[in-house]
């Protein structure tokens, strides 16, 4: 895949420092686990962030709508945290993990141990996996500090020996930031102005999000107040405005926070061991090929350039080479193969995966960009061409009805082609946004069109999600700046922004440690 939208800050929790046995594959409802460890551990981890994802849901009452094989979040797991940062291009060695969210499936990359001391490794897998939640449902602007409050309360999630989950737990981490630095003034924070921020303020972002967003959560005096701020926003008030009408005066706020952050105790929310329903875990060991490949394909999935495609394609090669017809390495290298710009040996590659698994979605969908890419290349515009690779989109479509690439990859066919979309293909379009809202260029395209359909209403409920997204940077800003103009009337000014920010920007990308 070529390079997107980076999030960086994501590491599992403690792994054997042993030698394991081999690369196995872990499969659960909401996650893909690739691991070079025992079959027992990464069973155990799996289930316990299954347990983690059913907790959040049940303090959100959050649906758990059916994920597609395809949707499901990909864990691919380093020896190192040096291969990690190798992977995330980190030259600061800060970077522990990072997670992508994209239509073609989110992403993280994660090492065995970290070496960090100042932050427990769960912490930080859990905040963004609770980032990934609240993406999914928001329908409105939510603020930076609350989208990181929210993240920081879930993140010190812990697991009860009765089986319980306790939600909300002290934010010991961030405790530096809250207690001996002079942090960002409250009226800062909820004025939501970030662009100038120092290190220690960007903190409070963290440190006083969390402490805000716990205060309110279990205030009895301040019940309400947070939705009345949230729901000013979404209709456009400023947001210092929205603050000081739903919290009142904001300096008696900022001594409230202050007490409750010196108190000696603080609430938790516990959710009770007989809500959490066992989920069917898979593990497999992976075949030698596969194992031999990984390496490669966690490179392929994080994203090549034009310097990088083409020696990540020979290494491909030389292992199909050795493990011909090897499900995994042929997809793997159908990959690589139309990255480096060589679509009729993509084709090929997905030819033979095909011929090994008839019913693999990831070798249907390079199939149908191979040809898409053959027949650009060729300058032919043969409309059979195209035709024959939207078929291979609807039949990976379906086999997962939720996947939401092969509903991207049959709209955009048509854009390549150069030809209007159809209504069918842009339902696709809508759909696979609302599958993946995470995905925040999708949902930008998915906004514009609404633009485009002259529907300035549900172009911006599409945008809403991005406009506040704390790692969105250039597209959130986009977002935002779209959003005014459509408030404004300037529905066309709204679809002009976006259009000069793909000429400008090409994919907006933006990342964010923790």
């Amino acid at each position: 895949m070529r390079v997107q939208y980076l999030v960086a800050g994501l590491v599992l929790s403690a792994w054997s420092a042993a030698a394991p046995a081999a690369w196995q594959k872990a499969s659960s409802p909401h996650f893909i686990i690739y691991a070079d460890d025992k079959p027992e551990r990464l069973r155990a981890y799996a289930e316990k962030l299954e347990k983690f994802d059913q907790a959040v849901r049940y303090a959100r009452k959050m649906p758990d709508y059916p994920v597609g094989d395809g949707n499901r979040v990909t864990i691919y797991v380093t020896r190192t945290v040096s291969a990690v940062q190798r992977l995330a291009n980190d030259q600061s060695r800060m970077v522990a993990g990072f997670y992508i969210p994209r239509a073609e499936g989110p992403l993280a990359f994660v090492p065995k141990t970290t070496g960090f001391a100042d932050m427990d490794a769960d912490v930080v897998f859990f905040h963004e996996y609770a980032h990934h939640l609240m993406l999914q449902e928001l329908d409105r602007p939510v603020p930076e500090w609350l989208v990181e409050g929210f993240a920081e309360f879930m993140s010190t999630a812990t697991f009860e020996k009765d089986g319980r989950v306790a939600l909300g737990r002290a934010a010991n981490h961030r405790a530096v930031g809250l207690f001996y630095t002079e942090g960002l003034p409250l009226e800062t924070l909820l004025a939501g102005n970030y662009d100038r921020l120092t290190d220690i303020q960007r903190e409070s972002i963290y440190g006083k999000g969390w402490l805000l967003t716990h205060y309110l959560a279990f205030s009895d005096t301040r019940k309400g107040q947070l939705d009345t701020y949230i729901n000013a926003i979404g209709k456009g008030t400023p947001a210092l405005d929205a603050a000081r009408t739903a919290f009142g005066d904001l300096k008696q706020l900022d001594r409230d926070l202050d007490k409750y952050l010196k108190q000696r105790t603080i609430l938790t929310l516990f959710i009770g061991a007989d809500i959490f329903k066992p989920v069917a875990i898979d593990v497999q060991a992976l075949s030698a090929g596969a194992a031999e490949v990984i390496p490669l394909r966690m490179e392929s999935k994080r994203g090549v350039n034009g310097k990088t495609a083409e020696p990540l394609a020979v290494k491909v090669r030389k292992i199909e080479a050795a493990y011909p017809n090897d499900l995994l390495v042929e997809v793997t290298l159908a990959e690589a193969e139309i990255d480096s710009g060589h679509p009729q040996a993509s084709e090929a590659a997905a030819d033979r995966a095909l011929a090994i698994d008839p019913r693999n979605i990831e070798a249907m969908i390079f199939k149908g960009r191979a040809i898409i890419a053959g027949a650009l290349e060729s300058k032919t515009e043969d409309r059979k061409r195209f035709d024959e690779a939207r078929t291979w989109f609807l039949r990976a479509n379906k086999l997962d009805t939720e996947d939401p690439e092969p509903l991207m990859e049959f709209y955009k066919s048509f854009v390549m082609e150069g030809l209007a979309p159809t209504k069918n293909a842009v339902e696709a379009l809508h759909y696979a946004s609302n599958l993946v809202p995470q995905d925040a260029g999708l949902r930008l395209n998915s906004a514009v069109r609404y633009l485009q359909d002259k529907d300035a209403k549900k172009a911006r409920e599409t945008l809403a999600p991005i406009a506040y997204d704390p790692h969105g940077r250039g597209m959130a800003s986009m977002a935002r700046n779209m959003i005014t103009k459509i408030d404004a009337g300037d529905a066309a000014g709204a679809k002009k922004l976006a259009e000069q920010g793909e000429t400008d920007e090409g994919d907006a990308t933006g990342s964010q440690a923790h």
